[in-house]
């Protein structure tokens, strides 16, 4: 596969409410180093990635923290917006700035430290075979479809199959003229999406996936968080 240019965006403008913790929770500690340190250590790892974008809820902080990284890497701090699509509609009008612009844009959640290496060059060489690729897991559980009573008690309407049902993660990675064209459409539109991957269906095209394993965990909630130290703890 030829090496061609890719650049990463890690989104870091949330706030995390359902951490309920006082400070975002990018800038938690995990194992004594800042979740969003982990993040980018792991993108980095691979060698794949030429620049970081990261628009993050605090430019003064995040630096600090990566200030910790003793490497060449480089990365670009970018104020975060309202929301996660505004936060990386503000990266790639930084990119767009560049005299060079790359091939491909990866975009990968701040606070999914597991992701494995295998997980992230998988994605990114079937983005290069297709133009766009996510990490997805299928749907293991058993799904119902929801109505509520007079009463406004939820009850059960039916199942819903599950066959071919995936649930999405990151990474995501796409041409970057495919990316720049999906967030401008949807910047025309003021239409909000909840993640880049609908933002490019929405302009017909289409997304492969690529299965990532259980392990490529989201930390959301405080139980999030101590089963991802469960994973890190097994692999010490």
């Amino acid at each position: 596969m030829p090496n061609r240019t890719t650049f990463a965006i890690i989104p870091a403008g949330g706030i995390g409410k359902r951490m309920h913790s006082q400070n975002p929770k990018q800038f938690l500690t995990l194992f004594d180093e800042p979740i969003l340190l982990h993040t980018v250590k792991a993108l980095a790892k691979t060698g794949l990635i030429e620049k970081f974008f990261i628009p993050t809820v605090d430019v003064v902080y995040t630096k600090k923290i990566l200030n910790h990284i003793k490497t060449d890497l480089d990365i670009v701090i970018v104020k975060g917006g309202k929301t996660r699509q505004d936060s990386i509609t503000n990266a790639l009008d930084e990119i767009k700035k560049l005299k060079l612009k790359p091939e491909f844009i990866l975009i990968h959640d701040s606070v999914r430290v597991l992701v494995q290496e295998e997980t992230i060059v998988s994605v990114i060489n079937k983005a290069k075979e297709k133009g766009a690729a996510v990490a997805a897991r299928p749907v293991s559980d058993t799904l119902k479809l929801s109505h509520t009573d007079e009463n406004g008690e939820v009850i059960i309407k039916k199942n819903v199959s599950r066959d071919l049902l995936w649930q999405t993660q990151t990474p995501q990675v796409f041409t970057a003229d495919i990316l720049f064209e999906a967030y401008e459409q949807a910047q025309k539109d003021h239409f909000l999406g909840t993640d880049s991957a609908g933002l490019v269906e929405r302009i017909n095209k289409d997304v492969y996936l690529v299965e990532s394993p259980q392990s490529n965990i989201k930390i959301t909630t405080p139980e999030d968080l101590e089963l991802v130290k469960m994973y890190m703890s097994l692999k010490k």
